[in-house]
């Protein structure tokens, strides 16, 4: 993923596995950002959006659980 701002919705539950670069990011119903420097895991509920602030081009492996 290139630098800059993102949002993106999910229908369902989802696992984003950072493999490397740097970023932000911000899950719903959460004020504070998240950062992520190398490698990294977060999850995002089904049926929510969330936030990415990319500050490096980032390697990432996006998964979706039924």
């Amino acid at each position: 993923m290139l630098p800059g701002e993102y949002e993106f919705a999910t229908a369902k539950k989802e696992i984003m596995e950072i493999l490397a670069g740097e970023l932000r990011y911000r899950l719903p119903g959460e004020t504070q950002w998240n950062t992520i420097n190398g490698e990294g895991v977060f999850e995002v509920p089904a049926n929510s959006k969330f936030q990415l602030e990319i500050k490096t081009p980032t390697d990432y492996c996006c998964s979706y659980i039924d």
